[in-house]
């Protein structure tokens, strides 16, 4: 192609794109005429937008810089407090328009998300528009991390939040909050075995003294519950064979009702445990002095 005959395929493209921006303004002033001749606040025309998929054509190769222009303008709209059922298409916009002109624009995914949970009170809303977004950028780990965080702090679902996080972590250059809250979704959830290798592997893994130090008081509380279980387990087990339970643990070692041979001295699950743990007993996880 001549260089004459790509300027002026540029120039058309241009002419296309102002057209087309001139006929979005178009669309937006003659909704606020006739909003403001009827004294009320309604419902844009945006709204009534088709697809994303439908909008590709009109868009003449320029998605994403409509996108761009329909995600501005969706700021200003939802912002827009007085109109009361601002929120009937929300899903729409985002989901079925912006997202499908530009599946790759992150912005939208998070903001819609916090416009559907905080402001329009439906974290499921918000959950779809995210599993869209983890769907089309699955080296994403934010968009996951969000879902996460909602189930987490708004659902109270620690079973859907712990699968989110897991996603997240499988993301490149994840941050490394997101290991650590994906042990403490495992343990709400109500596996504390699982809870407990998962904040061992932290605490082998990481640099961080600070991590370090949370991992072990963990580890610690964790490994108190998931001992005593096995205690009271071996007790059933003896009281179902014998009847009574044993006077003496000498008597309970041997007779195999315990893991292990002989009851040795708890102590940290590696080498490094010692040196990074705490001189004094570790603080409970309960006691709220620190997070995940």
């Amino acid at each position: 192609m001549s260089r004459e005959a790509g300027r002026g395929l540029t120039t058309r493209r241009l002419l296309l794109l102002a057209g087309g921006a001139a006929l979005l303004l178009a669309v937006l002033v003659q909704g606020a005429i006739e909003t403001r001749a009827a004294g009320r606040s309604e419902a844009s025309p945006l709204l009534y937008l088709p697809s994303g998929h439908h909008l590709d054509v009109a868009a003449l190769g320029f998605d994403e810089v409509l996108a761009d222009l329909i995600y501005l303008w969706s700021i200003q709209y939802y912002g827009h407090y007085d109109i009361a059922d601002r929120y009937h298409y929300l899903d729409h916009i985002y989901r079925r328009v912006i997202a499908e002109l530009d599946p790759h624009y992150i912005d939208p995914y998070l903001i819609g998300a916090l416009i559907m949970n905080v402001e329009a009170r439906d974290p499921e809303m918000a959950l779809r528009l995210l599993d869209t977004g983890i769907a089309n950028n699955p080296g994403r780990w934010i968009l996951a991390f969000e879902a996460g965080f909602i189930c987490y702090e708004d659902l109270k679902d620690y079973d859907r939040a712990a699968v989110y996080f897991e996603t997240a972590l499988e993301a490149p250059d994840v941050h490394p909050l997101v290991r650590r809250l994906h042990a403490a979704m495992v343990d709400r959830s109500g596996d504390p075995r699982a809870a407990l290798r998962l904040w061992i592997e932290i605490h082998d893994t990481t640099d961080d003294a600070y991590t370090r130090q949370v991992a072990w008081n963990h580890i610690h509380d964790l490994k108190v519950e998931v001992d005593l279980a096995d205690l009271r387990a071996a007790l059933g087990s003896w009281r179902a064979r014998h009847g009574d339970p044993p006077r003496r643990l000498r008597r309970w070692w041997p007779a195999g009702s315990f893991p292990g041979s002989r009851p040795t001295r708890r102590t940290a699950p590696t080498a490094t445990t010692r040196r990074a743990g705490p001189s004094t007993t570790p603080v409970s996880r309960s006691s709220g002095a620190e997070g995940p």
